[in-house]
């Protein structure tokens, strides 16, 4: 696996905040510490005072107003140019990497009510309260000086402090730069008087694999973010959904995510559910799809949850890239996921 720590566009802080952890470049894992920009620190403090402490700055910095106004990341530069990067020959293996070494993490079960499923996204119209609702959340954060969305879920690790999205979410990839004022907002709903009903969440730290970050390879567009808690409380307070790696390739998925690309508009969590297949192994030979699904930006790093029972499942998939109108695809989670996962699982 390649061992450089960031790609050539790296600036002086971003190769300022990564974190040199032992055995990080062997696993082909970057981490980063997140990064707070003076904009965000001069607007946080001309309404929450001065002095703020980092989560305090974030909090206020992402008022309604600006999550609202947030846009899709597959709408920047970055993420356009990740797009044209040929992928082909990236990895040598002709299918998807599997060792032998299955995992499966079971959910971490708080409250249960019930839920529904879509086919084409759909609106499962689910309280904060419910076990899907309070495990996945919008993610915001700042690229080149604009704000952008992604989506995430909280999934079950030994520390249970982690949030689970897709690498461009926390990095732009060959070329790109390291996201900042990266924050999560579980449970989100734009609708409501309250958007953020479980608070903003902020991380300590950020993983992605070096394979996305050198190579803008969507075979690896994975990522983790190791949240920091609140009160003393872990995110994972509500409970947390589990994790299957090396599952197989066709599977029945349940995905999610808040597309905010027409006909969405970012506010509400939605839903897709289909079978998934290994995209065209001529190119793609370690992504997988699933169609029907119509989600747009805004859905990436939302989860595909198997074994799902309506508000427990296990992360099989995230939401990397999109036709906007028929499918949309996932790395495989094959010995690349159980890596990440591992190597983080304790932070």
């Amino acid at each position: 696996m390649p061992v450089l720590v960031v790609g050539p566009g790296a600036d002086a802080a971003e190769r300022d905040a990564v974190v040199n952890a032992p055995g990080a470049a062997a696993a082909g894992i970057t981490g980063f510490t997140p990064t707070v920009t003076a904009d965000a620190t001069r607007a946080a403090e001309a309404t929450a005072g001065h002095r703020l402490s980092r989560d305090a700055v974030l909090a206020a910095y992402w008022t309604p107003a600006r999550m609202r106004a947030a846009r899709p990341v597959e709408e920047s530069e970055q993420y356009r140019r990740a797009l044209a990067v040929p992928q082909a020959g990236l990895k040598s293996a002709p299918a998807p990497r599997n060792s032998g070494q299955e995992l499966i993490v079971p959910p971490a079960r708080g409250a249960t009510t019930t839920g529904g499923m879509g086919t084409q996204a759909t609106d499962p119209n689910l309280p904060s309260s419910h076990p899907t609702a309070f495990t996945a959340g919008k993610v915001f954060f700042t690229m080149d000086g604009k704000n952008y969305v992604c989506s995430g879920t909280i999934v079950n690790t030994a520390a249970g402090n982690e949030v689970w999205t897709a690498g461009h979410c926390i990095h732009g990839g060959r070329g790109g730069t390291l996201a900042s004022n990266w924050t999560f907002v579980p449970a989100y709903n734009g609708d409501a008087a309250n958007p953020r009903p479980l608070g903003t969440w902020t991380a300590t730290g950020l993983w992605t694999m070096t394979a996305w970050i050198n190579d803008s390879n969507f075979a690896e567009d994975m990522a983790v973010a190791v949240m920091g808690t609140q009160g003393g409380q872990h995110i994972n307070r509500y409970g947390s959904q589990g994790l299957w790696v090396n599952a197989g390739v066709n599977q029945f998925m349940n995905a999610f995510g808040y597309p905010a690309e027409a006909p969405f508009n970012g506010r509400r969590l939605k839903q897709c559910a289909a079978n998934s297949v290994q995209e065209n192994p001529a190119v793609w030979t370690q992504t997988i799809k699933i169609t029907p699904c119509n989600f747009t930006g805004g859905a990436s790093g939302g989860s595909w949850l198997i074994n799902y029972d309506g508000q427990w499942g296990l992360v099989n998939g995230i939401n990397s890239r999109a036709d906007r109108a028929t499918w949309v695809a996932s790395p495989y989670f094959d010995d690349t996921a159980l890596v990440l996962y591992n190597f983080t699982t304790n932070f």
